[in-house]
């Protein structure tokens, strides 16, 4: 489906440049969109998925996403249950005003940079101020537009400064795909098989699975794999009498003095003296 443009005149309170609402998925029409104004929203109850840029990322109660102009996104029910959202929606003009007045100090390049949209979880206290301080802002007149536009200014300063302040320094959410994908590779072994089955399960190209994987475990794929296969040794040799050269290949490594050397890196100590120890 063609995503479509949504556009501040019709989604935004132009009065204000900026509006609010709580959002319920059974009385939602989702559909791949993008926005000409910023957005921000809180999961306030139950599990989506968020389908944006071209990924797929689980959100769960107390999850934050800053949506940016262009970014583009849909949501779907994780297994057919409702979930509820707070949306707040602001001008591009509000947005430049809020990282104006913050100053150079404040990383807003990073925030609106970056290729997936800023998300930051909201722990159980967390979510309850964020909420009480929306009730704050349902509290206020309907007509009273100056006083809600600067309660609801007030709010983003508070949420920007709290909780995205130090977004530069933060790792994207991993996609679902690749958050699907090792786990797979922790099952079934194929950990053992190695990269090519890897590459094989991928529903991305080799060049993008490496490139993320490096991105989001801080490992290469090789990395990643030999891990598993660490921790399948460590594990045998704790619980099995195989003789370690048998659980070394059993582990898929093809070289046992590689093996050896990456476990004494990783456990600081030998096989022979981890079995005596565990």
């Amino acid at each position: 489906m063609e995503a479509k443009l949504l556009t501040a005149e019709r989604f935004v309170d132009m009065r204000m440049e900026c509006s609010y609402r709580y959002v319920l998925s059974t009385t939602e029409y989702f559909r791949p969109h993008y926005h000409d104004y910023y957005e921000l929203f809180v999961m306030l109850d139950g599990n989506a998925l968020h389908c944006v840029n071209g990924e797929q990322i689980n959100l769960k109660k107390g999850d934050m996403v800053f949506i940016r102009p262009n970014d583009t996104h849909d949501y779907l029910c994780r297994n057919g249950k409702v979930f509820s959202m707070m949306n707040i929606t602001f001008t591009q003009k509000t947005a430049d005003e809020l990282f104006g007045f913050l100053g150079e100090g404040f990383n807003s390049d990073a925030l609106k940079t970056k290729p997936l949209p800023p998300t930051v979880h909201l722990n159980e206290s967390e979510l309850d101020w964020f909420n009480s301080r929306m009730d704050s802002v349902c509290a206020i007149d309907g007509n009273d537009l100056k006083n809600i536009k600067t309660a609801l200014r007030i709010l983003l300063f508070r949420i920007f400064t709290r909780f995205f302040s130090d977004f530069g320094e933060q790792d994207d959410a991993m996609p679902l795909w690749l958050d699907e994908l090792l786990d797979e590779m922790r099952q079934n072994g194929n950990f053992i098989v190695g990269v090519d089955r890897l590459l094989e399960l991928s529903p991305k190209t080799r060049e993008h699975t490496l490139r993320c994987i490096k991105k989001y475990t801080d490992h290469t794929a090789t990395e990643f794999i030999n891990g598993l296969r660490l921790n399948f040794i460590a594990n045998m040799l704790r619980n099995s009498n195989h003789s370690v050269s048998d659980i070394i290949y059993e582990s898929g490594f093809n070289n046992i003095s590689w093996a050896s050397t990456l476990f004494r890196k990783n456990f600081k100590m030998s096989m022979s003296d981890y079995r005596k120890t565990n």
